[in-house]
């Protein structure tokens, strides 16, 4: 694993926001100054057995799986704490201002953490005793490109993206200029360990399909036991329109930022040409073939 300085993306007259390498992925640059400590404390970090991290490429539905875990450690309670401050954010644990690394070990247990590294980097433990609980959420790769080409248009000022929807499914398709790299290699990456015992694979299609279920489903991962009332609940409050009654806690750069958009399947029709269509087809979903991955891309 390597750790290295600032690089930044050109496309024609586009330059992307700056990256810092960390752990062999790009990751952007305001997640940490010094990319080497970064990468050490992720190589060094030691989960517990009662630790739960909530594993996704980015805008694949972390801070829907954020809210439903806290309810259910929660027993369905109501809080006005903004979701990232009951969560850590691994990737967020060395940068100046925003925590010292050295925190994370004095956070009592079970430990509510979020990540976007890929299974090869996330944190793991060699012991079998200290084994984490990991569940990962997956959502269909062209609704993500939407999701995410819109988060990272509304972090302009921050992160220095101003590229058109054009430049940004193009870099989008080969993995280049983009954090955490190519979504298909971060997604099988995961896959391939759906049946290891500590970890859930979701699908954010499933959920929105069916909460009720995987809410029961994710508590019983978790070892939650939860009345049905509090399982219907927890289904009810974190529904999109149930989280979207407070969005000030859904929000980053102070209020900003907003972490939930449309919450829906299938936003990618209103973007993709045809021949968008058929490149992503080609150069992204192909790779998916075989492995017995299969998404819901909406009616």
């Amino acid at each position: 694993m390597t750790s290295s300085g600032v690089t930044e993306v050109r496309e024609g007259e586009w330059t992307s926001g700056h990256f810092r390498e960390v752990l062999d992925l790009k990751i952007p640059g305001y997640f940490t100054s010094d990319p080497q400590l970064l990468g050490d404390f992720n190589t060094n970090f030691r989960t517990r057995p009662d630790d739960v991290l909530i594993a996704a490429y980015p805008k694949s539905g972390t801070t829907w799986m954020q809210e439903i875990i806290w309810q259910i450690y929660n027993n369905g309670e109501y809080t006005s704490q903004k979701i990232l401050e009951r969560f850590q954010f691994l990737e967020f644990l060395t940068s100046p201002g925003v925590s010292d690394p050295a925190d994370i070990a004095k956070v009592p247990s079970p430990r509510l953490m979020k990540s976007h590294l890929s299974y090869n980097t996330i944190p793991k433990s060699s012991s079998d005793s200290a084994k984490c609980k990991y569940i990962y959420i997956a959502r269909n790769p062209k609704d993500v490109a939407v999701s995410y080409f819109h988060f990272v248009e509304s972090l302009a000022s921050r992160i220095g993206y101003s590229g058109p929807w054009e430049i940004f499914s193009k870099l989008f398709i080969e993995g280049n200029g983009k954090t955490w790299g190519a979504v298909n290699d971060h997604v099988l990456g995961w896959w391939k360990h759906k049946d290891d015992p500590n970890v859930l694979f979701l699908k954010y299609e499933d959920l929105k399909k069916d909460l009720l279920s995987h809410v029961q489903l994710t508590a019983s991962f978790l070892n939650k036991p939860l009345s049905e009332d509090v399982i219907s609940r927890i289904a009810e409050q974190c529904s999109f329109s149930g989280m979207t009654k407070d969005l000030s806690k859904y929000s980053v750069n102070e209020g900003k930022v907003r972490l939930l958009r449309k919450g829906v399947v299938g936003d990618w029709k209103n973007y993709f040409t045809p021949e968008l269509n058929e490149r992503f087809e080609k150069e992204v979903l192909s790779k998916l073939e075989g492995t017995g991955l299969e998404f819901d891309f909406g009616s």
